[in-house]
Order: C-alpha cells, then sequence, then structure tokens
C-alpha cells in the first residue's frame, strides 16, 4: 500500500512528556493517555539508565495525530480550537490537562 500523506490541522490525541539531553542526543519523547499513569511508568522504567543519566530537562505536554509535540499551553490553543475541550479542571487557565479532554 502507497504511503498517503495526512493532511489537516493538529488534534490532540494523548498525554506526552519530552525528556531533553545534550545537543548530541535528540530529545525522547513518550506518550500515554494521562502524564504519569502506569502506562507511561512502564515506558519511563524501559528507557535506558545512562540515557536518561544525562536528561537536562522535560517538558509535559501532548502530541497530536502527526506525532508533533506540544508544551500544555501550545496544546490547550489546538484543544480549544478543535473544540476538544470538554471539561474544565483545577489547574491554570489556558494550560492543558488531560482531564480537559475526555
Amino acid at each position: 500500500m502507497e504511503n498517503i500523506p495526512i493532511m489537516g490541522k493538529p488534534i490532540i490525541v494523548c498525554a506526552a512528556i519530552k525528556f531533553i539531553f545534550n545537543d548530541e542526543i535528540e530529545p525522547v519523547v513518550i506518550c500515554s493517555p494521562r502524564h504519569w499513569d502506569i502506562t507511561m511508568h512502564k515506558l519511563y522504567q524501559v528507557l535506558d539508565d545512562s540515557i536518561m543519566s544525562v536528561r537536562t530537562d522535560e517538558v509535559q505536554g501532548f502530541v497530536d495525530q502527526f506525532g508533533t509535540f506540544y508544551d500544555r499551553k501550545d496544546a490547550y490553543r489546538i484543544a480549544l480550537d478543535n473544540n476538544q475541550i470538554v471539561r474544565t479542571v483545577g489547574g491554570v487557565d489556558g494550560v492543558l490537562y488531560s482531564e480537559n479532554l475526555y
């Protein structure tokens, strides 16, 4: 089957965390239904300890259907634009939480 490019505007599909390293190592993103749920914990555990010990930062956010990572503020704007926010939960206005989506 031929690879057909996916077109359209981004839609937030799941929670993600981006681990940032030095300039020699590309960032690593792990995804899960919610931040630090059991699935995300299991994914984190399989990451190599030697690489994770040199991470310089981590950013909580979300990914879209194209696999693009967005921080919580950018993800909020996308979800709002797509009418994906079904409820308001505690936290900071303009910052997306998984609970906003379902």
